[in-house]
């Protein structure tokens, strides 16, 4: 019975974001995530989710016109091949007399960041 009612409040999380990219401009990247709760009023329009990177968090914007999607450019840290980050979903749910506050974090997901060679360097060959 307790795995039923836990399987009832699931939510499912979606990293949009690609593996490996060109930072679109001056280490600058766009992530993308989906966020879906089957708890009852939580998928409100208050919820809030964010990019994790080295205990930084990013807010993400709700991409307009949807109820589970949200994206937004984030700097990424220089000099790094690869970098860690999360995401982060805020959201409340109604009780008999309030709302609770819940938080939930993702799994781990790695972006393999693709540098440009500088102006005037030749590639190795």
């Amino acid at each position: 019975l307790a795995a039923t009612l836990l399987a009832g409040c699931a939510s499912h999380m979606v990293n949009l974001t690609a593996r490996s990219v060109e930072p679109a401009s001056a280490d600058v990247y766009r992530f993308e995530f989906q966020w879906d709760s089957s708890r009852r009023g939580a998928n409100n329009p208050e919820v809030k989710v964010y990019v994790m990177i080295d205990e930084t968090l990013y807010p993400l914007e709700r991409i307009r016109g949807t109820t589970d999607r949200w994206e937004g450019n984030v700097p990424i840290p220089a000099g790094k091949p690869v970098i860690t980050y999360r995401y982060k979903v805020d959201y409340t749910y109604p009780k008999i007399s309030s709302r609770v506050a819940q938080s939930e974090l993702s799994l781990p997901y790695f972006l393999e960041v693709q540098r440009p060679a500088p102006a005037g360097t030749v590639p190795a060959q």
